[in-house]
């Protein structure tokens, strides 16, 4: 069975979207064309048939539903037969590791890799699982300033349901920005932690979304290092934003709000790796303590004054990178 070569394994809302984007265009990296097959996170488990998926309340059902319906809204002519081949045994067949495998048959000649950021909260059961199956996988995470990240995923949540700022209420944005599987989702340490109790430093990639922003051609031919292909080939850097979301401002009350709440994950990161999570703590302690006067504040924070004040005096150069390198840096 072929299994993948490597798992983008997340964070959500830190760069995996361009990452997957990106890394496709690899002559000898393959991707499915779902970004995301949430495979160990959640089909894992599933039971029951094809009626469940039509019918059932579970979010893998709603997710596969939308995913059926985007298919069928394409049109004809752009279909391939691989394509669809592909698609009815994503969609028709049951979930189980000689399934998952399956998928990647096509890249069976490349490099082959899955990106599904909830994979990044997995518990030590299921990572022990995936190392079991695939002990040689490289796995890549990608991190986010911890003030920005939460804000960015209510915003997203916001968009997908077609609603603007305006449309929740100050407490409903505080329980999205406090809810516990956000904070999961931003513990970059433990997750960290948790992949490399079963995986070694050298074959797990930590990245950091300022590179996306500032060095996003260094940031790919790192990564095809990591990953083994050629980085003199022909591949395509995704200069513009993606899923950028409504906001290039993130109300003050909020960014302070977040700053106090992740202030001590914030400090923890720039002890361990320095760099931009210096900068994260940076931010962090700027709101705390004196706040902008204005309610709103420039958003990312590298767009925002903070950044030139955490600049001055430093050399700024990319960070991200196997993690021996990266710890070995922060050192």
């Amino acid at each position: 069975m072929v299994y993948p070569d490597f798992l983008v394994v997340g964070a959500q809302k830190a760069g995996t979207t361009w990452l997957y984007r990106s890394l496709r265009t690899h002559p000898q990296v393959w991707m499915p064309r779902e970004k995301e097959l949430h495979y160990f996170d959640e089909k894992i488990r599933l039971d029951g048939g094809l009626f469940s998926r039509l019918r059932g309340d579970r979010p893998a059902d709603w997710r596969w539903r939308r995913q059926v319906k985007s298919r069928l809204k394409r049109s004809r002519k752009d279909l391939k037969w691989r394509d669809v081949a592909w698609d009815l045994k994503y969609f028709l067949r049951e979930p189980n590791d000689r399934w998952y495998a399956s998928l990647f048959d096509p890249g069976d000649d490349q490099i082959a890799g899955e990106t599904t950021p909830d994979y990044s909260i997995l518990g030590k059961r299921t990572i022990s699982h995936v190392r079991d199956i695939m002990p040689e996988a490289k796995i890549i995470l990608m991190m986010r300033n911890p003030v920005e990240r939460p804000w960015s995923v209510a915003d997203m949540g916001r968009r997908i349901k077609g609603e603007s700022l305006e449309d929740a209420s100050e407490d409903e944005y505080y329980a999205q920005l406090d809810n516990r599987r956000v904070r999961l989702m931003t513990d970059y340490l433990k997750m960290l932690e948790n992949w490399s109790a079963f995986y070694p430093e050298e074959q797990i990639f930590a990245g950091f979304l300022e590179d996306i922003h500032f060095f996003p051609e260094e940031l790919l031919l790192k990564l095809y290092e990591f990953l083994g292909v050629d980085s003199s080939a022909k591949y395509r850097i995704i200069r513009r934003k993606i899923h950028s979301g409504f906001q290039s401002t993130m109300p003050t009350r909020y960014a302070v709000h977040l700053a106090n709440s992740y202030y001590d994950e914030t400090r923890r990161l720039s002890e361990r790796f320095g760099g931009y999570a210096s900068f994260w703590l940076h931010c962090a302690h700027r709101l705390i303590e004196d706040p902008p006067t204005g309610e709103q504040v420039p958003y990312p924070f590298w767009e925002s004054p903070l950044w030139a004040e955490w600049k001055e005096g430093r050399e700024v150069a990319m960070q991200s990178g196997p993690l021996p390198s990266v710890w070995a840096a922060s050192g």
